[in-house]
């Protein structure tokens, strides 16, 4: 499966596509920023933990400041994704039921897309799993050192992003499962879970008072705080969208028959992991507000998980059926077995069609190197001190720095109070950026004033507008 995984990346785009995920661009010049001296927190605003920022920083300044080593960084994360996952339900299901699932999990919707963008979602889910992966080890050798190690490794999942804390109480119930199944008592299996959890306080907070020092401020208003922006949607109005489920319909049922007989069977013990996982996510997703469709690998997960699951035990059903009594097309075992033959194959087919849609997106995805506002950017790049971009993948492209105040600018820093257009333009008037860029939709009143001041159109995407400081503009002609 890795060979596998590894060929599939060859063959994408990785280091001249302009855009892979949409969030691309705050993380890239979150790293970019701190690979040039600037600090986390006390320079940039940041609303999410440190960790994956500053491993993208010292990758920059082994590897240089490149779209291709930001990516080769996700692309790892997503490799240990994918091993993870294989080898959580190997050691429950067996070989065949890991291969089928881990296939369902990369060819679920938006998934082989987080796992080759520079964003969060999938480095902090593959750590997590790492976390669930690491205490195997203690299943078999119960040694604290397991233990810990799980633990520390779950607190740096969560120093990557908050939202792999969803993993954890599957992780618990796992560990307290098989604390019990051998000591009766429920003090040794209690036990077991607080050792794990103060590793996993332990650690968290270490990296919290290092790298993730003064996080907590911006981090819990923009978690807590919520208010209307002129101009901007609500929180409450990023709702779930059903057609993700539709989409993964093959899964969704797989999913629904596992659980069924795995209970009916007595087998629950086989999907604790996942259904516990599966029962938290749609808990907290049925509130939470925002919803932003990557948190579907949230539920694809376990979705995966149990229909790999599905799909093994029919496989394994047909293989009864014909040692039973062979291949007779008069007998009704035949037919059952044909009947459950193709089910298997067409939920197959349907993920195999959706992968294959979703590698086509990915290869076609726009250069970098034909964006007219990077091109531009790049001929006046030895000219610029200062851009402000909404996007930071602009200025990245072009490797040119951002205020650091203003690296971040996302709608939840607005819902939260934490800055305005106002504010903005102010930091603007003192940095004096030589380029702005502006996506069409944010052009409002106060940008076109202050643009009309000092700044002429240069060039344009499908999305935003280049502004160039007339100073620069004129001296250039």
């Amino acid at each position: 499966m890795g060979a596998a995984l590894l060929l599939l990346y060859s063959q994408l785009p990785l280091g001249t596509a302009f855009e892979m995920g949409d969030d691309e661009g705050f993380e890239v010049i979150k790293g970019f920023m701190c690979s040039k001296g600037y600090t986390l927190y006390t320079h940039i605003w940041n609303d999410q933990p440190p960790v994956s920022t500053m491993l993208l920083s010292t990758a920059f300044k082994l590897c240089g400041p490149t779209i291709l080593t930001a990516r080769l960084v996700a692309a790892g994360f997503g490799l240990l994704l994918v091993a993870a996952f294989h080898e959580l339900v190997r050691r429950r299901s067996g070989p065949w039921a890991a291969l089928l699932a881990t296939f369902l999990l990369v060819a679920s919707p938006g998934v082989l897309l987080l796992m080759v963008s520079v964003m969060l979602e999938a480095p902090a889910l593959a750590t997590a799993l790492l976390s669930a992966w690491v205490l195997a080890g203690w299943y078999k050798r119960r040694h604290w050192a397991w233990l810990l190690a799980s633990g520390g490794i779950m607190a740096v999942a969560m120093q990557i992003k908050l939202t792999s804390a969803l993993v954890v109480p599957a992780v618990v119930v796992e560990l307290f499962l098989a604390s019990w199944a051998r000591a009766r008592p429920l003090w040794p299996a209690v036990s077991k879970v607080l050792c794990w959890g103060a590793s996993v306080a332990v650690v968290f907070t270490v990296i919290g008072l290092t790298w993730g020092k003064g996080a907590l401020e911006s981090s819990w208003k923009s978690h807590t705080s919520s208010k209307v922006v002129e101009g901007l949607d609500r929180p409450e109005d990023h709702k779930f969208e059903p057609r993700l489920l539709r989409s993964h319909v093959e899964c969704v049922a797989g999913a629904a028959v596992g659980i069924i007989v795995a209970l009916r069977r007595s087998r629950w013990r086989e999907i604790a992991f996942p259904l516990v996982l599966l029962t938290t996510v749609s808990a907290i997703h049925a509130v939470h507000r925002p919803w932003w469709n990557y948190y579907y690998l949230h539920l694809a997960i376990p979705l995966a998980w149990l229909a790999g699951w599905t799909l093994n035990e029919i496989i394994q059903a047909v293989r009864r059926l014909q040692s039973q009594g062979g291949f007779n097309l008069s007998s009704a075992a035949a037919w059952k077995g044909l009947a459950l033959c193709g089910l298997a194959a067409l939920a197959i087919a349907r993920s195999e069609r959706r992968l294959e849609a979703n590698i086509k997106y990915l290869q076609q995805r726009p250069a970098a190197d034909a964006n007219p506002i990077v091109r531009k950017m790049k001929e006046y790049a030895g000219r610029a001190s200062w851009v402000y971009s909404e996007s930071g993948i602009y200025p990245f492209h072009a490797r040119l720095r951002v205020p650091p105040e203003l690296a971040i600018v996302m709608p939840k820093r607005f819902w939260s109070g934490q800055i305005t257009t106002a504010e903005i333009i102010e930091d603007c008037k003192r940095y004096r950026p030589e380029l702005v860029v502006l996506p069409v939709a944010s052009l409002n009143e106060e940008w076109k004033r202050f643009l009309s001041a000092d700044y002429v159109f240069s060039s344009a995407d499908t999305r935003s507008a280049l502004y160039v400081a007339k100073r620069l503009s004129e001296a250039g002609e």
